[in-house]
């Protein structure tokens, strides 16, 4: 399995935004410069678990919502769960860290798809 920190810096920019702190605020609050504390957020600096947890409790979120989608599959091999539950789930980690904006586009298209899918002659 690989770590994408990438995910794991949007869901750390998605909680600091939702907690209305700038990055100069969280980075002054953990002892670290501003522009590590922007790599880490970029996903351009890889974190360590004590890093993380030290900024899940400066944001006040749970630290396992910061790695929420940072566990990625090496292999492809296996054949995807196309089950609606697990397209669903595919969606949610997607989502994770979003903005609002992007997740109502997210559903738009999402609603496009399935409405094209039940047009006639659609296969």
């Amino acid at each position: 399995m690989l770590v994408s920190y990438k995910a794991i810096g949007l869901n750390i920019r998605a909680a600091r935004r939702e907690a209305k702190y700038t990055q100069e605020q969280i980075a002054e609050k953990l002892k670290m410069s501003q522009l590590h504390f922007g790599r880490l957020e970029r996903g351009e600096r890889p974190a360590s678990l004590e890093q993380i947890a030290q900024i899940a409790q400066a944001l006040g979120v749970p630290l396992a919502s910061l790695l929420d989608g940072c566990v990625m599959e090496e292999s492809f091999s296996r054949e995807p769960d196309e089950s609606a539950q697990a397209l669903g789930e595919a969606v949610a980690k997607m989502a994770s860290g979003c903005s609002p904006k992007s997740r109502k586009l997210m559903r738009a298209l999402c609603q496009a798809v399935a409405a094209h899918e039940k047009l006639p002659d659609n296969d």
